[in-house]
């Protein structure tokens, strides 16, 4: 680049021999056209770099937006579970099958993890090593289940005769193999007048992976090699105070630091 501008002005002019007289006899005239046009050339040369300059960026700006003529309108709305804005689903939304199915198995996992009826060989036979929660959970997820919740369910039907309905709310992806489910659980005991209703929300990691089965036909409750690899458990509200959790933490936490 500063080849250029050396190219451009390593030329001077020369010493005219001009003499101050009589014209034109004493005057050397074939100075006079390189006097003028020098200086002239040199600017117009430079003033055409930089209207070149100008130009290639001009035409790498339309090059970048032009991905961005096309303009599509598009309805937001405020998700009162997470406090945030995000677009408004549309009536047709093309998902693939793989999240179908996952979603069709988290929900099948949650009532068959979370129901209790009144038939207890039946809750036996569905939490039983075995059963579908058995083949949709990873090792350590059963075991934490049947080490925890079965036994205390157990205990609640046996003691207090306890009826739980499952109602799931919704269920959405988060990140990949990452989902969250909101399920709402509807507790009967018996000479209680109004169930116990409260809302729950659970995180889990899955994925589909080939299971090594003991029998061809264990093979039938888990066809597609769903596995849930962790679970947790948080507690959302009661139906009795819908309040969202996320606001009652914010209001708390302001009265502490005002």
């Amino acid at each position: 680049m500063f080849d250029i501008f050396h190219t451009i002005f390593k030329f001077k002019e020369k010493e005219s021999p001009d003499q101050l007289g009589y014209y034109p006899e004493r005057v050397h005239i074939n100075a006079m056209p390189e006097r003028r046009y020098l200086w002239t050339s040199r600017i117009l040369v430079i003033l055409a770099c930089i209207s070149i300059c100008i130009n290639m960026m001009l035409a790498s700006s339309i090059y970048v937006m032009l991905p961005q003529i096309r303009v599509a309108p598009q309805l937001f709305q405020i998700n009162k579970y997470f406090s945030q804005l995000e677009q408004v689903q549309p009536m047709v939304v093309n998902m693939p099958v793989g999240d179908l199915i996952a979603e069709q198995h988290i929900n099948e996992y949650i009532r068959q993890r979370y129901t209790i009826t009144d038939d207890y060989d039946e809750l036996l036979q569905r939490w039983s090593p075995g059963a579908a929660i058995y083949w949709f959970s990873s090792n350590q997820v059963y075991a934490d289940f049947a080490k925890n919740d079965a036994e205390y369910y157990m205990m609640q039907f046996r003691e207090k005769g306890l009826r739980r309905r499952v109602e799931i709310e919704w269920t959405r992806p988060l990140s990949r193999g990452l989902w969250q489910v909101q399920f709402k659980t509807i507790d009967t005991l018996p000479g209680q007048r109004l169930p116990s209703v409260n809302i729950w929300r659970a995180t889990l990691r899955i994925g589909f992976t080939k299971i090594n089965f003991n029998k061809q036909e264990d093979a039938i409750a888990n066809p597609f090699g769903f596995l849930v690899l962790t679970y947790s458990l948080a507690y959302h509200a009661s139906v009795k105070d819908p309040e969202n959790y996320i606001n009652v933490i914010r209001r708390t936490t302001e009265s502490q630091f005002r």
